[in-house]
């Protein structure tokens, strides 16, 4: 029987991936593709979640309100399992793992294993603390993360057809489109 969680049993900071205010969230679900603490930075590889190592994120992993276990000592090491539905938060507040002290209000960057520290001049934010934290500890990041800004990597589900295109502008025939495909003005 799964052990409900809640805000029994945790430190006085919010446990990592804990929603970390009451205003509006957004929270997709995702496949795992191996292990994933709760708290760290997502991204995308083959449909399926791993640990970010760099800046931009997908998202950041939520905790979900039970532990799989069979005593309270499990929940200080419960994590999604590969292959579980998990939760990514895209937009809002949430309680992550610091490797370095913050300051509320700080940008907030990610190192390589996931998880959160503030970012020096030069480095790519992905949100930033509304909490102070110490080093080891946690600390709530705001993020609203979109795949604005990106670069694209060409990787795409459904293959387009690419209507056909005529390289002279000034000499069209009817029925021949001008476009490559690429336009999608109007798609969401």
């Amino acid at each position: 029987m799964p052990l409900p969680v809640g805000q029994l049993y945790q430190k006085k900071e919010l446990g990592n991936g804990t929603i970390g205010s009451l205003k509006d969230y957004s929270i997709y679900t995702v496949t795992a593709a191996t292990d994933i603490d709760y708290g760290v930075a997502l991204d995308i590889q083959d449909n399926q979640a791993v640990v970010a190592a760099k800046a931009p994120i997908y998202a950041i992993s939520v905790k979900r309100a039970y532990v799989i276990g069979h005593s309270y000592d499990d929940i200080e090491d419960d994590h999604w399992l590969k292959g579980e539905k998990i939760g990514a938060l895209r937009r809002g507040s949430v309680s992550v793992p610091i490797t370095e002290d913050v300051g509320r209000l700080d940008q907030a960057t990610i190192n390589a294993d996931g998880t959160f520290r503030p970012a020096k001049p030069g480095e790519p934010v992905v949100g930033r603390f509304i909490t102070a934290g110490d080093a080891n500890g946690t600390a709530i990041v705001d993020v609203n993360l979109t795949d604005m800004g990106t670069t694209g990597t060409g990787t795409t589900v459904d293959k387009l057809s690419t209507p056909a295109t005529d390289t002279n502008t000034n000499n069209q025939s009817a029925g021949t489109s001008s476009t490559t495909g690429t336009d999608k003005k109007g798609d969401k």
